[in-house]
């Protein structure tokens, strides 16, 4: 019987789950032991958590983020390929006449409105409480802000080894390309590298990252809103431990590839509201899809109409990097080159006193015209 390919798949696949729930059930919690730790493709090793808060806070200093990827969940897992997924996307912007009334909408007191509710978490750390009523709090803005639309459901993601939960709000595709995906992120998440990463350490996280969450909830509101009904389904989805090592990014990655879903494409919103000197939007050009990266050039030039540049931010530096890592095509917009961002981050000084939410409001802009053009064919 088991030369049957169809029994032989399922065999397979059911082999794959049973391996991944003993994993998981294993896993201990973040704190409780040592994690699997990549600073660069293959090169890995066993770090404790103060030594990861160590090389997090290395990394800020030397002028870049992160750097490195939690692989502690099956690290040996490998990406499998999945058919249709690497499709040409649409060579220009042909869905001006829904996106551009949109726009109008945005409101940035919105944006301000957010960021200071977060702030209010003394820390969204997520290995804390006050991390998981963030995220919970999150959940329960965009069930508000979907207004009882009936193709719009709203999740808690739980990752295994972390108290807080990712949250994924979906807008339901309409029509034969519904199960195709488009996602928007951003980290719910905070740290404070000033106390060696201390889980009670003040972090209010306004620009690392309120402000992308904010921007999420805005694009949401107006496309929910709007009664919109996209060819394909739109996932708009709040991370939980990017700040940790992308935990809550990759285990979402790992598993749409081992379901073997169609996502054509990433949008990660980080950090989207601190100008810096140049006020301008810079696309990352490291760890990211070529190609998604010049179509959303595109929509900046088409929609938010502002100047822009590029910048890289090395390895693993934000949630994009672990849908690339996947095979998924990602974009990561940034809010000032990489040199230049926001020295206040992952301290208490991270506030609203240093950011400028009509430069955000660029944000929302493209955040809107990369989910309605993506979404729609």
């Amino acid at each position: 019987m088991l030369d049957d390919p169809g029994i032989l798949g399922c065999c397979l696949a059911m082999k794959r789950f049973c391996t991944a729930l003993l994993l998981v059930l294993s896993l201990p919690a973040f704190a409780d032991g040592p994690r699997l730790i990549q600073t660069a493709p293959g090169v890995r090793r066993w770090m404790n958590e103060s030594e990861i808060s160590e090389l997090s806070r290395s990394a800020h200093l030397a002028g870049h983020c992160g750097g490195y990827m939690d692989v502690t969940i099956e690290p040996d897992r490998q990406p499998q390929p999945i058919a249709g997924l690497n499709e040409p996307i649409k060579p220009i912007p042909n869905q001006i006449a829904t996106v551009a009334p949109m726009l109008r909408e945005i409101a940035p007191q919105n944006l301000t409105a957010t960021i200071a509710r977060l702030m209010k978490f003394s820390t969204r750390h997520a290995d804390t409480q006050t991390g998981v009523q963030a995220a919970h709090w999150i959940r329960d803005q965009f069930v508000l802000l979907a207004n009882g639309r009936s193709d719009v459901t709203v999740s808690l993601f739980k990752n295994m080894g972390l108290r807080q939960p990712s949250v994924i709000a979906r807008i339901e595709g309409s029509g034969a390309l519904a199960k195709e995906v488009v996602i928007l992120g951003a980290h719910e998440d905070t740290i404070n590298h000033t106390q060696g990463g201390s889980k009670t350490g003040q972090a209010p996280g306004a620009d690392d990252d309120a402000s992308g969450i904010a921007t999420l909830l805005e694009a949401f509101r107006i496309i929910a809103q709007s009664n919109h009904r996209p060819e394909r389904s739109i996932e708009f989805i709040a991370y939980a431990g990017e700040e940790l090592g992308l935990i809550g990014s990759r285990i979402i990655a790992m598993k749409y590839n081992d379901e073997k879903r169609i996502v054509r494409g990433v949008l990660q919103l980080d950090m989207t509201m601190y100008p810096g000197k140049t006020k301008k939007l810079h696309f990352i050009t490291d760890y990211t899809n070529q190609k998604l990266t010049r179509f959303s050039q595109m929509l900046m030039d088409t929609y938010v109409k502002q100047p822009w540049s590029t910048s890289s931010c090395g390895y693993a530096c934000s949630d994009h990097a672990s849908w690339h890592d996947w095979k998924y095509p990602a974009v990561f917009p940034f809010e000032t080159f990489m040199n230049g961002h926001n020295r206040a981050i992952h301290t208490p000084g991270d506030t609203l006193k240093l950011l400028d939410v009509e430069f955000g409001a660029h944000f929302a802009k493209l955040a809107i015209g990369f989910a309605v053009e993506m979404a729609n064919d």
